[in-house]
């Protein structure tokens, strides 16, 4: 079977992260030349917010953001991050 057939699809990155700010754009637009058609990025808390929302508005129908609470980021007030999340 020849993989041409298959839609490849990254189902977890946070492209959208600091750490990757020098070179984002390269590191997608390889993902694309290379067949990825579909990249999803999980949240991880409210501050990475804005940048996930960049990344995927430069990148519509290909960086699909994907809103939530990374499991490292669960604290006490975890409710009251979600419900500011959903607004």
């Amino acid at each position: 079977m020849e993989t041409s057939q298959f839609e490849w699809i990254d189902t977890h990155c946070h492209l959208y992260s600091d750490e990757f700010g020098a070179d984002r754009d390269l590191m997608v637009e390889r993902a694309l030349a290379a067949g990825v058609t579909k990249l999803m990025m999980p949240n991880i808390d409210l501050e990475s917010i804005p940048g996930m929302w960049e990344l995927a508005n430069h990148y519509p129908g290909h960086c699909m953001p994907m809103m939530g609470l990374h499991p490292c980021s669960v604290k006490a007030d975890f409710q009251s991050i979600l419900d500011q999340m959903e607004d």
